[in-house]
């Protein structure tokens, strides 16, 4: 798709005008947490003799709930890959979580210019607000959707739909920014636009096969993409 508003396909380019509400991803799309994720992984498989996995496939994992992966790699083992798995992450946090430059100054812009912006993903709770609290994101979000608050999870539309839902937001004036294949199928299925960042740790040929509405070059670009509106 086309890398400005300018050149989107016309109809993409009406709908943005219309978008009122502006939803996100956190892991790879507010926050750089990819190397921290990875890194964990590893260490967790190292510690436990669990054979490894290389940090491609580890990737393909991102955006499930933590509880799912954890399941999915070792049934039988999951209560204690998942624990430890946490008590890592939080040791590798302070070392490998990384901001994403000028994306607190575009979504505060956004923000003022009247959008509503919310997250949702499949992090815990807990560690969701931690992270936004620790990158100067906080006050920033109307609404937070995480593992916890939904049966389903994307790609699954459900979490899409309930954050439309708490912000009384119709699908038709909303758009899902994220950064994996998950983002993009749930934003499809929620009937929202889907916005896909170019930082993406994922390989841009696999996000290019979902199709996303529009591109993010940068966190300044949302700026051009969302430049405000008249009316309700």
């Amino acid at each position: 798709m086309s890398k400005d508003r300018a050149d989107l396909d016309p109809a993409v380019g009406k709908r943005l005008e219309e978008v009122r509400a502006v939803l996100f991803d956190v892991d790879g799309t507010l926050v750089d947490t990819i190397d921290l994720i990875i890194e964990t992984f590893h260490q967790v498989f190292n510690l436990l003799g669990i054979p490894d996995r290389t940090d491609a496939e580890i990737l393909s994992w991102i955006g499930k709930p933590l509880y799912l992966q954890v399941r999915e790699l070792h049934e039988e083992r999951a209560e204690e890959i998942y624990r430890l798995y946490k008590e890592l992450y939080e040791r590798n946090r302070p070392r490998l979580a990384r901001e994403l430059p000028g994306m607190v100054e575009a979504l505060r812009a956004l923000r003022d210019r009247g959008y509503r912006l919310g997250v949702v993903t499949s992090k815990r709770n807990s560690s969701t607000l931690r992270e936004l609290e620790d990158f100067g994101f906080s006050g920033l979000f109307e609404v937070v959707i995480t593992a916890e608050h939904t049966a389903n999870h994307k790609p699954h539309p459900e979490p899409l739909e309930k954050a439309l839902e708490e912000l009384g937001v119709g699908p038709e004036r909303a758009t899902y920014v994220g950064d994996s294949p998950y983002d993009i199928r749930s934003a499809r299925g929620a009937g929202v636009l889907a916005g896909a960042v170019r930082w993406s740790r994922f390989p841009e040929e696999a996000l290019e096969r979902e199709q996303p509405d529009y591109w993010v070059n940068s966190p300044a670009h949302l700026l051009e993409l969302f430049p405000g509106f008249t009316g309700p």
